[in-house]
C-alpha cells in the first residue's frame, strides 16, 4: 500500500510522516517545491506537486 501525505512539511503532516516511516506501507511526502532538498525519514519518498494541478495530483495518487 502507498500513502500520500499532503502537508508533509507542516506541523501535523511532518508528525504523520514520522509516525508512518518504517511501517509496511510506502510513504510519499507531498512538498510544494524542492523535493530533493526536503528532509524526510529514510524510506519516505518526497514528491513535488501542486494540489491545484489536477494532472500532477492524478499522477502522484496512482497506486495510493
Amino acid at each position: 500500500m502507498t500513502i500520500l501525505v499532503t502537508g508533509s512539511t507542516g506541523n501535523i503532516g511532518s508528525q504523520i510522516v514520522q509516525q508512518l516511516a518504517g511501517q509496511s506501507a510506502q510513504i510519499r511526502a507531498l512538498v510544494r517545491g524542492g523535493a530533493s532538498e526536503v528532509k524526510v525519514p529514510a524510506g519516505v519518498e518526497p514528491v513535488q506537486g501542486d494540489m491545484t494541478d489536477v494532472a500532477s495530483m492524478r499522477m502522484l495518487l496512482k497506486g495510493c
